[in-house]
């Protein structure tokens, strides 16, 4: 019977050796619903934390600002209340001046420009400047070029913005761009807006196409314009009290979860960009296309802007970014 005990004492402890360390779970918090680009990039990026930690990380995926918004969520990272986001450079302009590089109208002509930028030179010092906040930079993920909705008519000219009361993310770069067009900037939290739109209490936005489908804009906008004019990364976050905590290996195995995810989202984004337009179409919107003329004299309007902020940003760092794009001065 002593035997039989210690054998079966034995087998106990062989068992439990053998199985997994208890998953460490940490909360990641987005904005966007779970069938944008972000979600599902979010979704890609837990499944393959787990797997490559072998369930050590268990990642619990919070959508549709259900820990709040950008802001809110940025600020319970760098307090270490949150592990992990999703948001928008554009939310650090407040703190890091230079992440306007990617806020400029008109700056980035094409997605392969972009990337040159967010994976080289630039986007690597704008990550090292996220330690002085309590965050780690993970990776960029795509958010599309921006284009205009509104309900009140369609955008064929510099002239047709002009008089549009619209809702702009909380950032000086973008007030100043749309006050330039003639518009009227309310600056607004993104979870704000549809009841915003809805109220009337603004005529139109601006946001990626991704935005305008997922959060239903087709029901109180009806003219979208392709104007294209700022290209906003999203930021895959990390709380530095979070991720220092973690193994060297596992900081390197999310690292590379985070780079692999960043691939997915970024061609899941942009491929379907175009479907996106024609659902909008058949939602009832109105497309407009800005001929090659009117998105000159648009770039020429707002160019003012971009010399204002240069200073801001830092000359050295924009002409990096334009080295880095290939695009003389």
């Amino acid at each position: 019977m002593k035997l039989a005990r210690l054998l079966a004492a034995t087998a106990l402890v062989l068992a439990a050796a053998t199985l997994p360390a208890a998953a460490q779970a940490a909360r990641i918090g987005y904005v966007p619903t779970e069938d944008h680009p972000v979600g599902q990039g979010v979704n890609k990026f837990a499944e393959l934390v787990a797997e490559k930690t072998g369930g050590r990380i268990e990642l619990q995926k919070f959508s549709n600002g259900t820990l709040g918004n950008e802001p809110q969520m940025q600020s319970s990272l760098q307090g270490g209340i949150l592990e992990v986001m999703v948001g928008p450079t554009s939310n650090l302009v407040g703190s890091i001046p230079e992440y306007l590089i990617f806020d400029l109208p008109f700056f980035y002509p094409d997605f392969e420009a972009v990337d040159k930028v967010m994976d080289g030179r630039v986007g690597d010092a704008l990550f090292e400047r996220l330690d002085e906040l309590n965050m780690v930079g993970l990776a960029y993920w795509d958010n599309g070029f921006r284009h205009m909705t509104n309900a009140v008519r369609p955008i064929n000219t510099v002239e047709d913005v002009a008089g549009l009361n619209i809702r702009v993310i909380p950032n000086p770069l973008f007030i100043s761009t749309f006050q330039t067009l003639g518009a009227n900037p309310v600056p607004l939290p993104y979870p704000e807006l549809f009841t915003a739109l809805e109220t009337r209490a603004v005529d139109a936005q601006e946001t990626p196409v991704g935005l305008i489908y997922s959060s239903r804009f087709y029901e109180v906008q009806d003219h979208l314009a392709l104007t294209g004019h700022v290209y906003t990364p999203y930021l895959l976050l990390a709380s530095k009290t979070w991720f220092d905590g973690l193994a060297a290996d596992d900081q390197a195995l999310v690292r590379e979860a985070a780079q692999e995810a960043a691939v997915y989202q970024r061609n899941l984004s942009r491929t379907d960009a175009d479907r996106l337009i024609g659902l909008l179409e058949e939602e009832g919107m109105e497309v407009t296309r800005l001929s090659d003329a009117e998105m000159a004299r648009m770039r020429e309007t707002v160019a003012p802007v971009v010399e204002e902020f240069t200073e801001t940003i830092g000359a050295d760092l924009i002409q990096q970014a334009r080295e880095d794009m290939g695009i003389a001065n």
